[in-house]
């Protein structure tokens, strides 16, 4: 591991709430891997992270992914923003190349109309039911500038056949759940392993379908491309346009 994340990350709770996993070396690879995967998507439209002037990392918790952007914060203006107040402040402190705030549990943020050129994200939509989406995906069409780009990322198809897999192994049937799903084009399940944990009553897990993105999410954004495991080989991405 690189000598100046081991000096510098935050402990094994705000890890554990931004990864589910407590390890360090995730922790930092993860984080390593969303910027590339990140860069990845954007190489589709001829895009780099570097290219966007005004940057912001939505649901960036205690900076797993903020710090690997220094370099990028030398030459574009980052902000990071999330609902978890214990995280920001560790990362107000140990990533000063963003400006990190806490972010209402909905909308509105406190960013102005066009803010932004670029919103980057991993795992938020994969926690909140439609209502909550709607509302953030609205907001996020909000503080982008127009023509400018969005990276979120889902719970698909692979990850809903992980999803499975456990249920079955639990000696659960998750057929019904698999139905839902199909009918319907997105599932939120309360009962998940998020229940009774360090955040709000509304944050559990959500599937997706892709046709559902395609069809809900063109009302906010122009859809570029749809990625299957785009996100840490497990998350699909969607990159996303604001119409101008």
């Amino acid at each position: 591991m690189n000598e100046r994340f081991s000096r510098e990350l935050p402990n094994e709770d705000l890890r554990w709430r931004v990864t589910a996993v407590r390890e360090k070396d995730w922790f930092v690879d993860s984080g390593r891997r969303s910027v590339q995967d990140f860069e990845r998507a954007l190489g589709l439209i001829t895009k780099s992270i570097k290219d966007y002037p005004r940057v912001l990392d939505f649901g960036c918790g205690a900076g797993r992914i903020l710090l690997h952007l220094e370099e990028a914060g030398r030459v574009v203006e980052l902000h990071g923003c999330d609902i978890d107040a214990e995280a920001i402040k560790w990362a107000q402190t140990n990533v000063p190349w963003a400006r990190c705030i806490v972010n209402p549990y909905l909308p509105p943020s406190e960013y102005p109309d066009a803010f932004f050129d670029l919103i980057l994200n991993h795992s938020v939509f994969s926690h909140l039911d439609e209502r909550y989406q709607g509302a953030w995906l609205a907001e996020l069409a909000r503080i982008i500038q127009p023509g400018g780009t969005a990276l979120l990322s889902v719970n698909g198809t692979h990850a809903f056949e992980g999803f499975e897999k456990s249920w079955r192994e639990a000696g659960a049937d998750p057929t019904p759940l698999r139905e839902k799903l199909r009918r319907e084009g997105i599932l939120y399940i309360v009962e998940d392993s998020w229940k009774a944990g360090p955040f709000p009553d509304f944050y559990h897990s959500t599937f997706h379908a892709p046709w559902y993105v395609f069809e809900h999410w063109s009302r906010c954004f122009d859809i570029k491309a749809y990625i299957p495991r785009g996100a840490l080989d497990f998350q699909d991405l969607v990159l996303l346009q604001k119409r101008s």
